[in-house]
């Protein structure tokens, strides 16, 4: 009687087990069609960008001071004398009006020149080794106005390449004009997902993703390269105008047909 009840007691146990896996099967079952039931929605992926045209309020100028001599030593103190009479006159309240946080030195190098011009030969010899001493300063302001009137003074004082002249915006002003770029391509976007359901005699449900575009940069507007910088700055008066930038911003959307 002990092994029998034993052996019913083995079987039930049994069934009880088996019956425990089926709803346990049929419970995971449950769960996992419903995390998947939204895969089989139609969706239409539409994207629209927006861009935003504004006046730069920030310029970027990079000016070099370049010596060359046989002396290397005596082309490092040439260009330090040149370089330092520059930053005085930017950093001058009755000149440049610059100050220490607008300018700051960017490279400075040293190399031999390896293919003279007649000039130098003239002046050192065909066969004398000659060193180029390259020193840059990069000026950041808000001072857009006297762009051409910080260049002319540069060059006064000694600068003698412009090697760099780009507009952009701050922080804050791009800031701002992207989001007014986003709304612009968020209502592209849609319109345009309306108008491909019409056509289609479908109807447009609601928003199920949306995706924007991080591959975003700054504005930046360059003016003209550095030679046609470094000619016009030997003129009286260099005339800059910084023209227009642009904002853009871009959206991926996937809506629901209905």
């Amino acid at each position: 009687m002990k092994i029998a009840f034993n052996s019913d007691g083995m079987h039930s146990h049994a069934r009880i087990t088996g019956l425990v896996l089926i709803l346990l099967i049929t419970s995971m079952m449950s769960v996992s069609a419903t995390e998947t039931k939204d895969d089989g929605i139609p969706l239409i992926h539409v994207t629209g960008s927006g861009t935003i045209k504004a006046t730069p309020d920030r310029v970027q100028i990079e000016l070099t001071v370049v010596t060359k001599n046989p002396d290397v030593k005596a082309a490092q103190k040439e260009n330090a004398r040149k370089m330092e009479t520059v930053m005085s006159a930017l950093r001058d309240p009755s000149k440049g009006n610059l100050t220490g946080r607008e300018i700051g030195t960017t490279s400075y190098y040293i190399s031999e020149v390896y293919y003279p011009d007649d000039t130098l030969k003239a002046k050192y010899g065909d066969n004398i080794t000659i060193y180029q001493v390259s020193n840059t300063i990069s000026i950041e302001t808000e001072k857009i106005d006297r762009v051409g009137d910080l260049i002319d003074l540069a060059v006064a004082a000694g600068a003698n390449s412009v090697s760099s002249l780009q507009f952009t915006l701050s922080q804050q002003k791009t800031a701002e004009l992207r989001k007014e770029a986003l709304a612009i391509a968020v209502k592209k976007a849609q319109a345009d997902a309306e108008t491909v359901m019409a056509a289609m005699g479908k109807s447009l449900g609601d928003v199920h993703e949306v995706t924007v575009d991080e591959s975003y940069q700054p504005p930046v507007y360059y003016n003209q390269d550095s030679r046609s910088v470094q000619m016009a700055a030997g003129a009286p008066s260099t005339p800059i105008e910084p023209g227009s930038v642009e904002v853009t911003a871009r959206v991926t959307t996937g809506y629901r047909i209905l």
